[in-house]
């Protein structure tokens, strides 16, 4: 009996939302200013001889240039944690690290929206405060999901490389809510 009642409160709670949403158009309009939220968050699993778990956190801010262009700059905060295991011993370091970077995003704005999927690119610095950082580059996608004519969720990732000689790749997936002005 309790299985149907939670199933009869999804499907209820189900059609509700689509009801809500069902004449929504994703509104964004060239000159509108976007302010959006996001996290991701890393953490390493089964690791010999240690662990890392760190979160990133950005506060985008993006102008539409047209319909579908949009351009935009962030500054982030990484929160890093860190174990090394050696035998019985064990150390962990936490670290805070402020960031900044600039993006542009190309959204398939389609009439009547409700759902709007984006790809783009992104030059970033995780650590400003780093002499011997160069910075990412890379593209970056993912899906808003309009609840309202000026809310969004959006789910997306970003596949980063390193550039200079540290090099190596970086891949973020993130969650976050914009709201449009």
């Amino acid at each position: 009996m309790k299985v149907r009642t939670a199933a009869a409160l999804v499907l209820l709670v189900g059609v509700h939302l689509w009801a809500m949403t069902a004449s929504l158009q994703a509104q964004q309009e060239a000159g509108d200013l976007e302010l959006q939220f996001t996290g991701s968050v890393l953490s390493t699993v089964g690791q010999d001889g240690g662990s890392f778990t760190s979160g990133v956190f950005k506060t985008k801010v993006g102008y539409f240039v047209t319909d579908h262009v949009e351009l935009g700059a962030f500054p982030s905060l990484l929160f890093a944690r860190v174990t090394v295991e050696q035998g019985d011993l064990s150390q962990t370091v936490s670290d805070t690290r402020f960031g900044m970077g600039v993006f542009g995003t190309y959204s398939f704005l389609m009439e009547d929206a409700t759902t709007v999927p984006y790809v783009g690119a992104q030059l970033y610095r995780i650590d400003l405060t780093d002499d011997d950082e160069t910075g990412w580059a890379g593209v970056n996608g993912g899906f808003k999901f309009y609840i309202s004519r000026t809310t969004a969720f959006d789910l997306g990732g970003n596949l980063l490389m390193g550039l200079g000689e540290r090099g190596g790749a970086l891949l973020l997936m993130q969650a976050g809510i914009s709201f449009l002005f």
